[in-house]
């Protein structure tokens, strides 16, 4: 508990000292686009955080050449996955999944086997935001 509490008050002492500043240009204004939130998984699970080990965050770039797709898996963590290029083709069992340039999608620790595919014109960027515990791996191939 005391590393959400931490978390938390962290938060609120950056978020303070960002509403503190003032732009240069008096023009300019900071701006804030909320892109994503959800409490469940593109596979409609709910969302849970590892809690018996050090929490960990981490910031993934993946590539996807175009036509290769990845192995089926699962996720022991939850996950927060923006497209930054090409088109991404997401299978869990019969459900398909398509997301392009400038889609989010969030993946629960909770979800079932599923894999995506890179299928645009263009190599698939991704950027992966993972909510984890030290040592606890970010995929696990079925």
């Amino acid at each position: 508990m005391n590393i959400f509490k931490t978390f938390f008050l962290s938060s609120v002492v950056l978020s303070s000292a960002f509403i503190a500043l003032k732009p240069i240009n008096s023009q300019e204004k900071l701006e804030v686009t909320p892109l994503i939130q959800s409490t469940k998984g593109l596979s409609g699970k709910k969302i849970s955080f590892p809690r018996w080990k050090q929490a960990e965050l981490r910031l993934l770039k993946v590539n996807i050449p175009v036509g290769i797709k990845t192995p089926l898996h699962v996720h022991p963590a939850p996950m927060l996955v923006y497209v930054q290029q090409g088109k991404l083709k997401h299978l869990r069992g019969e459900a398909i999944n398509y997301f392009s340039a400038g889609e989010s999608f969030i993946e629960s620790n909770n979800g079932s086997p599923h894999f995506v595919e890179s299928v645009g014109k263009k190599p698939a960027v991704l950027f992966v935001s993972v909510s984890s515990a030290v040592g606890l791996p970010t995929t696990v191939n079925r």
